[in-house]
């Protein structure tokens, strides 16, 4: 799967057994996706996401994961840890927290 994929797959995660509407994934989303919809078709025709109308108010669709999706996060999870780990460390302390800062001002820029 892409990475935007994957942001998704996690988003629905956490949004548990209540789904998430699919406007609230863009906003939750860390990388900006313009088809957020046509991302989550992929998803679904792989077995890992699904949508229902919701029941109180039909126009909104919320989403899930499937238990393929869980799965396959589950799989990915110490892969993408030890990534994230070993780009901590080409970037030192300081360039870490220099990063955080600017994805702050970034995210505070959307907001």
């Amino acid at each position: 799967i892409k990475v935007q994929q994957y942001n998704v797959l996690r988003i629905l995660r956490g949004a548990g057994r209540k789904g998430i509407p699919t406007l609230d994934i863009v906003e939750r989303m860390i990388e900006r996706a313009p088809g957020v919809t046509r991302l989550i078709d992929r998803l679904e025709r792989k077995g890992l996401a699904r949508r229902e109308r919701c029941a109180d108010d039909r126009r909104q669709v919320l989403c899930h994961i499937t238990p393929a999706g869980r799965k396959l996060l589950d799989r990915l999870e110490r892969p993408v840890a030890d990534a994230e780990e070993e780009f901590a460390k080409s970037l030192g302390k300081k360039g870490v927290a220099e990063l955080n800062r600017l994805l702050e001002t970034l995210r505070r820029g959307r907001a």
